[in-house]
């Protein structure tokens, strides 16, 4: 018999199957349709109902990309899922992490890692964790140019008390006048607002949320066309 968390945890994973399910469904049925109407295969349409139906087109994109945006961030889960407190490794949290943002993107900057010492074991949500480290480094390749470089840095305090993990990338940086907002709610700069494949601007929300509930903090530093630098630091396992 399941135990109540882990009960919990598995009805909150239905139920993020079921949201993503039912936003995913109806665009499934409109695209197509639309395609069809577009192409002329479903009855010769006149210039003005051809303007309207790319219109609609345009939009579908839109929404396509925006609940895109949304699963992608993690939002769903970090409203969802209890909390699990568990040990995890920050090494394998941190190769596995990049190792997947690379597999998933389909071209991105040239990253590298810096993994100094031995890299304790901390207590938290290994999956939360992971979607926060993934979050901010995603960001950092999107605004990265492929010929650019994100490195990946982690180091643990002399004393153990905390571990820090910076992602430094080579982008275009963040305009001083948006660097207060950048971990808010649905932020997104004027980079981000002229990306065809503009999200909600959740991700570094999210990250920052997690990070927070494990007792950490998370800053971020820029400059326009000189890049940016987004520090985690989390309790070590002697804090």
């Amino acid at each position: 018999m399941d135990r109540p968390d882990e009960q919990e945890r598995r009805d909150a994973e239905e139920r993020q199957a079921f949201v993503r399910h039912e936003l995913r469904t109806p665009l499934a049925v409109m695209r197509p349709l639309v395609d069809m109407l577009l192409d002329g295969s479903g009855g010769q349409l006149d210039e003005r109902q051809i303007g309207y139906m790319r219109m609609l087109d345009r939009n579908l994109d839109r929404l396509t990309a925006m609940i895109a945006s949304v699963v992608e961030s993690g939002w769903l889960e970090s409203a969802a899922l209890p909390a699990a407190t568990d040990e995890v490794s920050v090494r394998a949290l941190l190769e596995e992490t990049v190792a997947d943002v690379c597999r998933a993107l389909h071209e991105h900057p040239r990253v590298e890692t810096d993994f100094g010492g031995d890299l304790p074991t901390l207590r938290g949500d290994p999956q939360r964790l992971r979607r926060a480290l993934r979050n901010v480094l995603l960001n950092a390749c999107h605004f990265t140019p492929p010929a650019g470089t994100v490195t990946v840095r982690a180091r643990v305090a002399d004393d153990g008390s905390a571990v820090s993990v910076t992602f430094a990338d080579t982008g275009q940086g963040i305009e001083a006048d948006e660097l207060d907002q950048v971990f808010d709610f649905g932020f997104q700069g004027k980079a981000g607002r002229s990306r065809p494949d503009r999200g909600l601007g959740l991700g570094l929300f999210v990250a920052r949320e997690i990070v927070a509930a494990h007792g950490g903090r998370i800053g971020l530093e820029s400059s326009p066309g000189e890049g940016t630098r987004v520090s985690l630091e989390l309790p070590g396992p002697s804090a």
